[in-house]
């Protein structure tokens, strides 16, 4: 059996999943998630050229899959099966200020969220938009490659927050960025142009290099091992422009494309089912193996758990619920350049946390015809707990489909 699937999406992260898992765009941050997937199988195309039993016996469901937000769940079910697929992501991230679990005031991250400088502006939103190349080969029923190549978009808008002192404290000029025609820009003029112009970024992400080992499986119960590697295809250099001149050190951390380490990302995936019940459970990590990339700092480290149960409504309508539980460590070093450091987003110590979730989700599968096995699956992701390093913005919710 072949199958080809076609997939859109809209989700945070990469390393922008949901609770951290995904890499570099404000995964703190509050985040909506949308999934769309379609899936086309080649032997059910074959029914109309005499396929036969065999392109019958191809629409049998083989695996199970988990709720709609969790990454790598099953793996290709036979030898010589192939996938390639197309997934595209949306994130869009706004929300309250928070220090530790604590709501706080713009007063106090003028005071303190900025390290002993005072702090100018926070973020007012941001979005990323991510394409995906999803890559499956299954040389044999125990073994799963995958080659996930990504490209990654982002752009933010930022606010003055009350309180923030006069911009003309520090009208030195010198070694600030420069405007159009040559001329430095005092400090007030840089704020303004942060104030009046959206932050983009946009370019290759990291490409993503899985195997996934099949331990074991009964018929019911289902275990599977993934070993990846986050290759550092990614910048993590890009500098602010303007009219296409570098003219202001660093992006944000959270703006760059890529972790810029090779980072090692293992899970370990239990899948089960009887009668009209399925559940299971995962634990994924991703580990920097490198102490910082070559702009002098390296993302955190991340460990997530997560378990879900299923339940069969009817003969093609499901129902889940899940728990979320992810850590994310916080940057490590930092620039070894030039940033202008005007908000919490500019400081290593403001990323990274604990985060508490619980998933609510519907699946609903074709049960037969040409199309059998294709699924359309909704999930609400609600956190239930921040607890974030330093000063980041809430999150409010995610909602997948696939």
């Amino acid at each position: 059996m072949s199958t080809i699937p076609i997939r859109a999406s809209l989700t945070h992260q990469g390393k922008l999943k949901i609770g951290g898992g995904g890499e570099g765009a404000y995964a703190d941050f509050d985040y909506w998630v949308a999934n769309a997937a379609l899936k086309v199988d080649l032997a059910a195309l074959a029914l109309s050229s005499g396929g036969g039993d065999h392109a019958g016996h191809a629409h049998h469901d083989h695996t199970v899959h988990a709720p709609v937000g969790v990454l790598f769940d099953h793996m290709l079910p036979e030898a010589g099966d192939f996938m390639i697929g197309y997934r595209y992501m949306y994130n869009s991230q706004d929300g309250e200020m928070l220090h530790g679990t604590n709501p706080v005031s713009d007063p106090d991250i003028v005071a303190n969220g900025c390290g002993p400088n005072p702090c100018f502006l926070a973020t007012n939103d941001m979005a990323m938009h991510m394409h995906m190349l999803d890559i499956m080969y299954a040389p044999t029923d125990w073994l799963t490659l995958m080659l996930m190549p990504q490209f990654v978009d982002m752009n933010m808008s930022m606010r003055r927050l009350d309180g923030a002192p006069a911009d003309d404290i520090a009208d030195n000029n010198a070694g600030n960025p420069l405007d159009e025609n040559g001329t430095p820009l005092g400090i007030g003029q840089h704020i303004l142009h942060h104030l009046q112009n959206g932050h983009e970024t946009g370019g290759i992400d990291d490409l993503g290099i899985y195997a996934l080992f099949k331990l074991f499986d009964n018929g019911t119960h289902h275990v599977h091992a993934t070993a990846g590697l986050s290759a550092p295809t990614g910048d993590v250099n890009i500098q602010l422009q303007r009219n296409h001149k570098v003219d202001g050190g660093f992006i944000h951390y959270g703006m760059q494309l890529g972790s810029g380490t090779w980072d090692f990302k293992p899970s370990l995936t239990y899948n089960g089912h009887i009668d009209q019940w399925s559940w299971g459970a995962q634990v994924n990590g991703t580990v920097r193996m490198e102490d910082h990339n070559k702009s002098g700092y390296a993302l955190g480290d991340i460990f997530q758990t997560t378990a879900w149960g299923n339940y069969n409504l009817t003969e093609w309508l499901a129902a889940s619920v899940r728990g979320v539980y992810t850590a994310h460590g916080g940057i490590r070093g930092q620039f070894n350049g030039q940033i202008n450091q005007f908000g919490p987003m500019d400081y290593p110590s403001n990323y990274g946390g604990k985060y508490w979730d619980v998933g609510f989700g519907l699946s609903a599968v074709v049960p037969s015809g040409d199309l059998a096995g294709n699924r359309l699956s909704v999930e609400w992701l609600q956190p239930v707990k921040d607890d974030v390093n330093g000063y980041q913005v809430e999150r409010e919710g995610a909602l997948s489909a696939a």
